[in-house]
């Protein structure tokens, strides 16, 4: 593990969750997408799944969800469809994507450990591809506005966690939305695209203060 990169108020660690998350302080919330163990990616004009890419999509173990309830008071962990970490007090919210494409899902689920309910978001992946500025190759780069309103849904919470971290989506939204950001990315490419993109997001906003 090297030391972490400060950017604002975000702390980014390049290396292994399991053996970062045990040196960390607790945090309000953990919003994380984590590896669905659905095989590799390839991207095409289509972005269809397949093989080539290196792309390392394993499923995290119940250990590792276990240390995410422990060093959190709340959580919203996507990708609940694939894998079962709902907890006995919590809810579901499930994405609305109107997904185009036809071999991709319309919709994602998430558990929440706020609130025992189904709650239902709505943005569109079409809105998503046509007003962002692509700026990474992750196979599951999620648009940050989904996880602006992830935030917002939550009680008021100080600091973040995502411990896959990817290409910054979380940490984006936490600098637009003036919360302290914790995130972990074990693949080197895509934790100095986090860099950049949370750097971006937060040269913006001095450049509008």
């Amino acid at each position: 593990m090297s030391d972490p990169v400060i950017i604002g108020d975000a702390v980014l660690y390049h290396g292994d969750c399991l053996e970062i998350l045990p040196t960390l302080d607790k945090v309000d919330a953990v919003v994380t997408d984590p590896p669905y163990g659905i095989g590799n990616f390839v991207q095409t004009s289509g972005n269809v799944r397949g093989e080539g890419v290196d792309w390392n999509d394993m499923t995290p173990s119940e250990h590792v969800f276990q240390a995410l309830r422990d060093i959190s008071k709340y959580r919203i962990i996507w990708g609940a469809n694939f894998f079962n970490c709902f907890e006995p007090n919590g809810g579901a919210i499930v994405w609305n994507k109107s997904q185009p494409m036809p071999n991709f899902s319309k919709a994602e689920i998430a558990s929440c450990s706020y609130l025992k309910k189904t709650e239902m978001v709505s943005l569109p992946w079409t809105n998503f591809i046509a007003k962002r500025h692509k700026v990474s190759d992750h196979p599951c780069e999620r648009p940050y506005q989904l996880y602006e309103w992830c935030i917002n849904y939550l009680p008021p919470c100080k600091t973040f966690l995502d411990p896959y971290m990817g290409s910054g989506s979380v940490g984006v939204a936490c600098a637009n939305l003036g919360r302290k950001f914790i995130g972990i990315e074990i693949e080197r490419k895509y934790f100095d695209i986090a860099c950049e993109r949370i750097d971006a997001a937060y040269s913006q906003m001095r450049l509008f203060a």
